[in-house]
């Protein structure tokens, strides 16, 4: 087993390290350069590890890297998000973040939800994740063809955020034409092709709502509770990060209502239908009930029947009692 001291980084453990310059060179770092980079801080470093790996877990419970509030969040499972600063680590920020899971064979739309521990400082952003991560593997890919060019940890921190916004963007974007559809079918007159259909966009959108929400919350506290060494440049990005989550996390609300109304009104219109077709049915019972009343009657046999010969006015008042009998039951439990 490798010694893991403080800053010996598990390589086994390290999905992927990037480093960059103020002057935008950028990177990516050999594993077996990782902790020297590191410990140099020659270079703003995004460390990317896999927190399912045995030799992560125990290198954070050694590591001056770091904060032991990442640890015990970790280790409690907390999955909620959050946004806060630890002064006592170099002032540095500890951000719990949802994102959607890569899985073979699942579409964006069922993508389940997982999440992203990460912790910023001016010249090191670490993240860590149990499962492979949209986000993340995106923002990889992009670093290595050279459509991102980051100049610091920091930036590099807003790259991620806007990453994770345009592909929860490219999902609402899912959900909204599959509502025009059901919108323009149900207008037109027609049965909605799969009424289950607006009961998974409800729960889609119930979601990502209670995933992303108090993320927006946090996003907002942490305005008032910025570093030190949080520049004015990274002040304005982050209110555009908060702006552009507020206006998804708005869109959410909107299409979790249109679904809501669209569902209502589907099943205000099933229940017309099975109005209507209880009305005919009641119609054409009381249209056959004297029928059906007197074939009855008239075709009792009192002849074969032992003590009841000759007593059809008997039966009829038999029949009579018991049919009050009912209704004043059913009018005593108010029934009818």
């Amino acid at each position: 087993m490798t010694d893991q001291t403080p800053l010996t980084i598990p390589t086994d453990g390290v999905v992927f390290a990037w480093g960059m310059t103020s002057s935008g060179e950028q990177r990516e770092i050999k594993l077996e350069d990782i902790g020297q980079v590191i410990a140099e801080q020659t270079l703003s470093v995004w460390l990317h590890l896999n927190l399912s790996n045995t030799h992560v877990q125990r290198w954070l419970e050694k590591t001056s890297l770091v904060p032991d509030r990442v640890v015990e969040l970790i280790k409690e499972g907390v999955t909620r998000s959050r946004l806060e600063k630890v002064e006592r680590f170099e002032d540095c920020l500890v951000m719990v973040m949802n994102d959607f899971q890569h899985e073979f064979g699942s579409d964006d739309l069922s993508a389940p939800l997982g999440t992203l521990w990460a912790i910023l400082t001016p010249h090191l952003m670490i993240s860590l994740r149990q499962k492979p991560l949209h986000t993340t593997d995106t923002l990889r890919s992009e670093l290595r063809t050279g459509q991102l060019k980051p100049t610091s940890s920091v930036e590099l921190f807003h790259e991620l955020i806007d990453s994770r916004a345009e592909f929860l963007r490219s999902i609402l974007f899912q959900l909204s034409e599959q509502m025009d559809d059901l919108e323009e079918t149900l207008l037109k007159g027609f049965e909605l092709p799969e009424h289950e259909t607006l009961r998974r966009i409800r729960i889609q959108c119930s979601r990502l709502r209670r995933q992303f929400a108090p993320e927006l919350v946090a996003l907002h506290r942490l305005q008032k509770h910025l570093p030190n060494w949080y520049s004015s440049h990274d002040k304005a990005k982050l209110i555009d990060d908060q702006d552009l989550l507020s206006f998804l996390v708005q869109d959410i609300n909107h299409l979790y209502d249109r679904a809501k109304i669209l569902q209502d009104e589907h099943a205000a219109r099933m229940a017309e239908s099975n109005a209507r077709n209880l009305q005919v049915l009641s119609v054409m019972t009381v249209i056959f009930m004297p029928m059906t009343l007197i074939t009855g009657i008239m075709g009792m046999n009192m002849e074969d029947l032992p003590g009841l010969k000759e007593s059809f006015l008997i039966v009829m008042i038999l029949m009579g009692l018991s049919g009050s009998l009912v209704f004043g039951i059913l009018k005593y439990r108010k029934i009818i």
